[in-house]
Parts: structure tokens; C-alpha cells; sequence
């Protein structure tokens, strides 16, 4: 089972009471720190495993100006977002295919762009996901002073050492990895919360500050139908 990461509801993260009494340690400190580095960053990248891509690791990439752009790392879809208004959804043909070449929609969408409407489901569930709700709701909880922090064995993924930061216990617990060297920004929030979801949900961050460009598609690119966005909203998009 994957996090849906796109939808109405929201799952929440249970670590316990807080003890907002006591003298914050230098672990908590250092959380602080990092997860104001992730708030204040003018863009960033975050990567989970999505049951908006069928399990598939999405990558979404956004900016203060609401610029987004998601892309399903197995290449089912790619959704771009212009200043959280004008937004775009491009399916693979691989995607597409399955459903046979002779399919409408494969003959509609293939090698194409369809630009959603402001009211429709796909592009409200896009716009929330850009928001990252899911990932600040855990960033604001495990901010909260007063939570017992834990470091733990530092640790090197892909070539860069990390300080985990754990706060919970085994079984109900969410891990920062801070960056070592230079400044801390986290680099992976790893939740294993069962009332978040029954799995481990890792968060990937990445990219902060690098912009975010959106390249409206060219109209010779462009799919705007009604009727085409409905019969995608229930056919390739039925879980948003």
C-alpha cells in the first residue's frame, strides 16, 4: 500500500503528548533549525511513492509563485501549473497504450497536453498536491516544541552524510535526515505512523531553490475539451 498523496482527506501523525516544559536539547534545536531551512526555501523538491502513479515515486517541484510541475517517475503522467492557475496534464503513450491504440483517448491525448478546466477534479487534486499539504502537516507537527528528539547513527546516502532525527518510538515515529555538512537542510522525512498509513512513508527533498520554469505547452499541443477531460477524469484519473 502507497500514500495517496492527492485527495480530500488527510491523514495525521500521532506521536504522543508533547512536553512543552522542558529545556530544548541541541537535537531539537538542530530540527528546528532544519525544517525552518525547508520552510523558508524559495523552492524544493519532494519525491514519494504516490497512488496517484499507481505506486510509482512522483516528483513534485514547487515554488513560492505556485509554479508546480509533477511528474510520475515511471512515466504515467506530468502535470504542469503556472502560478497555481493555469494548469496542464500530458499522459504517457506507453500509459495510454495499454488501453489500446484504437482507444478515444489515445487517439485524443497521445503526444498531447490537455488543459484542465479550473473547476474540474484532476486540477483540483493537482493544485492540492502542489501544496504538499500531507508533508507540512507533518513538518508543523514534528516542529512542536517539547518533542523528544533522538540522535541517531549518522548514515551516507548517495554520497552525502545525514544526521537522523527521530522523535516517537518503534512502530509510531518520524526520522529527519539533516544534511551533516553545511547547512542542515533535510534531506528525507521518513514517517512510520500507522494513523499516516500502514507503511513507512518516505519523504525525498531535494533541489531547494532552483527554480521552478513552466513552459506553457503550444496550442498545436493543446487538448481543450470538456468531453475529453471528463472521459479522463474517469478512465485515467478514477482515485483523484
Amino acid at each position: 500500500m502507497t500514500l495517496v498523496l492527492a485527495g480530500c482527506a488527510y491523514p495525521t501523525v500521532d506521536l504522543g503528548d508533547l512536553d512543552a516544559t522542558q529545556t530544548p536539547t541541541t537535537e531539537q534545536e538542530l530540527l528546528g533549525r532544519s525544517l525552518r531551512l525547508y520552510k523558508d526555501a524559495p523552492s524544493v523538491t519532494v519525491t514519494a511513492r504516490a497512488g496517484v502513479a499507481m505506486g510509482s515515486p512522483v516528483a513534485i517541484s514547487t515554488d513560492r509563485r505556485r509554479n508546480c510541475r509533477v511528474h510520475a517517475q515511471n512515466g504515467a503522467f506530468e502535470v504542469i501549473i503556472e502560478r497555481g492557475d493555469r494548469t496542464w496534464m500530458s499522459w504517457g503513450a506507453d500509459f495510454l497504450s495499454l488501453r489500446g491504440t484504437d482507444d478515444p483517448l489515445y487517439q485524443a491525448l497521445n503526444g498531447k497536453w490537455l488543459a484542465l478546466s479550473t473547476d474540474g477534479r484532476i486540477r483540483k487534486s493537482m493544485t492540492d498536491l502542489c501544496r504538499l499539504t500531507a508533508l507540512r502537516q507533518v513538518v508543523d507537527q514534528i516542529s512542536a516544541p517539547g518533542r523528544n528528539t533522538v540522535r541517531q547513527a549518522e548514515t551516507t546516502e548517495d554520497g552525502e552524510r545525514l544526521t537522523p532525527l527521530r522523535q516517537g518510538s518503534d512502530g509510531n515515529s518520524v526520522t529527519t535526515y539533516v544534511a551533516a555538512n553545511g547547512k542542515p537542510y533535510p534531506r528525507k522525512i521518513v514517517v512510520d505512523v500507522p494513523t499516516f498509513n500502514p507503511l513507512p512513508v518516505d519523504f525525498h527533498l531535494s533541489s531547494y531553490g532552483d527554480p521552478v520554469t513552466i513552459k506553457p505547452p503550444k496550442d498545436t499541443q493543446t487538448v481543450r475539451s470538456a468531453h475529453v477531460e471528463a472521459m479522463a477524469e474517469n478512465d485515467l484519473a478514477p482515485n483523484l
